[in-house]
């Protein structure tokens, strides 16, 4: 079981052989406080390619470029801003004072302004090649380096619903869905099985999938193949996907 400091990173194989990645680090205003707070753990069913977890790696690392380039312009921003006051002030007073006859149709406010402006871009772009931004980009990396991956029963699980839903028929997918049957899950594997939940609701609209359930009760109750054959086809929703996740919300919900 993971510490409470720690976050998971689940790697899923489809029925199709492809890969399905869940993880926290989407938001790069966040990903700088969460890679240097948390342990991150790799997770996985059937051992991922390499080439996977490399794209993985590969987009991690950009996000934590964007993520050092938002947390620089957060430290940095009052220092700018009060760089780039004094330059607009200085400027306004020598367009007025020391320019007497300013340039036609630009006024002193504007050479001013276009002065700050220029001001705060420019200690931007010095602030991204500082050291403190360098500092703080290679240990992110170095922490994006550190992820390791190891097998986990519970993704095995989580495979093993997935493919047989994935290969199974319409009306047993929706069967499962709307009368979701509880998961055999020990409880060393609620923590994985909590964030894995919460990493497909951060990323799939299952809330307007909650909606159409009565709607998939009703066709269901009535047998018509045709039209939840249509609802599968139509591709708006991943139904095998969300009857394991209300089969394992089912299952994180119920008393230990």
């Amino acid at each position: 079981m993971a510490a409470k400091d720690s976050t998971y990173v689940f790697h899923v194989f489809r029925k199709d052989g492809t890969s399905l990645l869940l993880h926290p680090f989407r938001n790069p205003d966040k990903i700088v406080g969460q890679l240097e707070r948390q342990t991150v753990l790799g997770r996985y069913g059937a051992e991922p390619r390499v080439e996977a977890l490399t794209l993985f790696r590969n987009e991690l690392y950009r996000q934590v470029e964007l993520g050092v380039r938002s947390w620089v312009s957060d430290q940095r921003f009052i220092p700018k801003f009060l760089i780039s006051a004094g330059v607009f002030v200085l400027g306004y007073f020598f367009m007025s004072y020391v320019i007497r006859d300013p340039i036609p149709v630009i006024d002193e406010l504007a050479v001013a302004l276009g002065l700050a402006v220029g001001s705060f871009l420019l200690q931007g772009r010095r602030d991204l090649n500082s050291r403190l931004a360098t500092a703080k980009r290679l240990a992110l990396r170095v922490k994006v380096d550190q992820i390791v991956f190891q097998e986990s029963a519970f993704v095995k699980q989580v495979e093993l619903a997935l493919h047989r839903h994935e290969g199974g028929s319409l009306e047993e997918v929706v069967g499962e869905i709307v009368e979701p049957v509880q998961a055999e899950l020990g409880g060393a594997y609620r923590d994985e099985a909590s964030q894995f939940l919460q990493l497909l609701e951060s990323r799939f609209n299952f809330h307007k999938l909650q909606r159409e359930e009565k709607t998939l009760r009703r066709l269901l109750r009535s047998r018509s193949g045709r039209d939840i054959t249509r609802m599968f086809e139509s591709k708006k929703y991943d139904f095998p996907l969300y009857a394991v996740y209300k089969s394992f919300k089912k299952t994180v919900a119920s008393p230990r």
